[in-house]
């Protein structure tokens, strides 16, 4: 158990055979209630470890509300199964749609993934880790409103748009002690993974950049993400994965310059990924997933720009540079 501030503390739940490996697992201890951020995968290990957590923390069921950060599975496995308990849970209402909507958000995935060209690596939905430890059922819960305030013991948390890695996400801002909760949005030795989420949701990677500017500009003493270690200078770290984000995008141009035309996943080919694997074709499914999604999202932020388009056929999209058109 750690105690990161003042009745703040930190726990790890584990995600197996998740590069992320573990969720951190923030807790606000209140007088009259606490909350807790996040969840964790659907397993039995995780509902073992979180029952332990609550016992440990001597919290109660009915006086405990859950936060949830996004959509992915690692932060909202466990959402119905703590709701049954007793928790009130709050989450946007985009990513609560999402998750109450299981066909349509795992549909939009597949559908994605042929348009990226991931039909000749026979994708299955299946194999992808956030639908194997999703949540079950229909999850209740209580919309959290931008700019709405969270009050637990000393704090006042406000909630903020941190849309981006999902069109949805928010974090908790406490003003006065200047701590933000920031899900994945910022994370310390980890590039958040930012993917094409439909033409619905626009330039998904240009929304990113808008809250990192946004959140550089917030005066924060101490950030508590999701995954690994915590950081010590936002500031730092947000230019860092600016400068991360701007390689990616020099990258794609030059994928873009070996053919006229190109699908989402040659372009994802050429691109370098931090993955034990000698080549594209060997990278497990779920990494192929993430891959092509974020090489996806930086050709529609160059889209948005103007610098490239695509056509599609047969159910494909095609890329090119539109300065050699």
């Amino acid at each position: 158990m750690a105690e990161v501030y003042q009745n703040i503390f930190m726990e790890a739940l584990p995600l197996p055979n998740n590069p992320l490996k573990s969720l951190n697992l923030f807790i606000i201890k209140g007088e009259k209630r606490s909350m807790i951020i996040d969840c964790g995968f659907n397993t039995e290990e995780t509902r073992e470890i979180m029952l332990a957590i609550f016992e440990k923390h001597a919290l109660d069921f009915e006086n405990t509300i859950l936060y949830l950060t996004h959509r992915h599975s690692d932060h909202v496995g466990l959402a119905t199964f703590l709701r049954d308990k007793g928790l009130e849970v709050y989450i946007s209402r985009v990513e609560g749609n999402a998750v109450n909507d299981p066909d349509h958000t795992w549909g939009t995935t597949f559908e994605n993934a042929m348009l990226q060209g991931l039909a000749e690596d026979n994708f299955k939905i299946e194999e992808h880790p956030g639908y194997k430890y999703a949540l079950s059922g229909r999850l209740d819960y209580i919309e959290a409103v931008i700019g709405d305030t969270l009050s637990i013991g000393d704090y006042d948390f406000e909630i903020i748009d941190l849309s981006g890695h999902t069109p949805g996400m928010t974090g908790l801002y406490e003003r006065k002690h200047q701590l933000l909760f920031c899900g994945d949005h910022i994370l310390k030795k980890i590039t958040p993974n930012i993917t094409f989420w439909g033409f619905e949701w626009g330039d998904s990677l240009g929304t990113y950049f808008k809250n990192l500017d946004k959140v550089r500009n917030m005066e924060i003493r101490h950030l508590f993400s999701s995954h690994r270690d915590l950081i010590e200078d936002h500031r730092e770290r947000i230019d860092e994965l600016k400068q991360h984000h701007a390689k990616r995008l020099a990258e794609v141009k030059k994928a873009l310059t070996l053919k006229e035309y190109s699908s989402v996943r040659d372009v994802t080919k050429h691109m370098h990924w931090d993955i034990r694997s000698r080549n594209f074709d060997e990278f497990p499914q779920s990494q192929k997933s993430f891959a092509t999604g974020e090489a996806h999202a930086h050709l529609e932020h160059l889209r948005h720009k103007g610098e490239v388009d695509f056509i599609q056929k047969d159910e494909k999209l095609y890329y090119y540079l539109t300065d050699r058109h």
